[in-house]
């Protein structure tokens, strides 16, 4: 019996170790502003949140010919010197890409408003808004729940060139 609430006690230790917050600190588009518009900041909501504010105006219609990547960095201190994370996602056509998320992150889809809907290809142009949310630090896997900053890079080649790309970071701190 005693095993038992041993083994009781370090679940939970665990799980609390394991809880992290996840804010934006910043979104950038470096490129492609021709075929979507980012117009989205991120700002102070409160004295501890940061929040995703804006439109992505889609300005041409996209199918799956153009193929996204998704880059991962780490910055463990915090100061932006960030080290590649060798995880790699397969890239992925659009209309891929948004099915996957509905499917496994639907929080990230209700983050937006006039979003694709599912199975919707081609995506059809549109803006699509975003008012004052959070980052669902809920859909963070458990093995990369670490402090520090986390730069997400979003990188959409059509037949070999470049055509979009944008970037977000996120701060990371335990709760």
């Amino acid at each position: 019996m005693t095993g038992y609430w041993i083994a009781c006690v370090l679940y939970v230790s665990s799980v609390m170790v394991s809880c992290i917050k996840l804010n934006f600190e910043s979104f950038e588009q470096t490129f492609g502003e021709d075929s979507m518009l980012c117009d989205v900041r991120v700002r102070k909501f409160n004295r501890t949140t940061s929040v995703l504010n804006g439109t992505f105006h889609i300005l041409h219609d996209v199918s799956n010919e153009v193929q996204y990547q998704l880059d991962m960095y780490y910055s463990r201190l915090g100061n932006q010197q960030y080290n590649q994370l060798p995880m790699k996602l397969p890239s992925a056509g659009i209309c891929d890409f948004i099915a996957n998320l509905y499917t496994v992150y639907p929080e990230i889809t209700a983050m937006f408003v006039n979003f694709p809907v599912a199975n919707e290809c081609p995506i059809t142009v549109r803006d699509m808004h975003v008012f004052d949310r959070e980052f669902p630090s809920e859909i963070w896997p458990v093995v990369m729940r670490k402090a520090g900053l986390w730069k997400l890079a979003v990188n959409g080649v059509f037949q070999g060139k470049p055509r979009l790309a944008f970037s977000f970071t996120l701060r990371a701190t335990n709760e």
